[in-house]
């Protein structure tokens, strides 16, 4: 073999070797490329399902704010209703003469005790409001 064709054999066996070290590195950084996209993507879909579900709480929260909200609104309405009526039944007659008396049951016994027109309205707002709302079907 000449000298010629030695030199020949061993840059040929150091170009293989080149394109060989640098199929590997570009193997390499393929893989590290594919899985740092796979990471990225399960952490953004992570990300993403957790701000959604945050989105939902946030949502729910505002629809159960809303939702005590209305009825605050309704039971006041129905509260200014039912003072209304009362209002409106002591303004008659026979019941401002009519001698209201409320009994209070104690260990010592029942004790009567007469209502001014005043009272009547605060007494009856607090007893019959559960009834009235019930009975108005409200």
């Amino acid at each position: 073999m000449s000298l010629e064709k030695i030199l020949e054999k061993i840059e040929l066996d150091a170009r293989q070797e080149v394109e060989k070290i640098l199929a590997e590195a570009r193997e390499k950084a393929e893989r590290i490329k594919q899985e740092t996209e796979n990471r990225a993507r399960e952490q953004a879909q992570q990300i993403l399902q957790q701000a959604e579900a945050e989105a939902r709480l946030e949502a729910s929260r505002i629809v159960t704010q809303a939702q005590l909200r209305k009825r605050m609104e309704l039971l006041k309405v129905k509260r200014e209703l039912i003072d209304k009526v009362l209002k409106a039944a002591l303004q008659k007659e026979e019941l401002r003469q009519a001698s209201l008396k409320k009994e209070i049951v104690s260990r010592e016994g029942v004790i009567e005790e007469s209502l001014p027109s005043e009272r009547v309205m605060e007494e009856l707002s607090r007893e019959v409001e559960s009834e009235i709302i019930e009975w108005l079907k409200v």
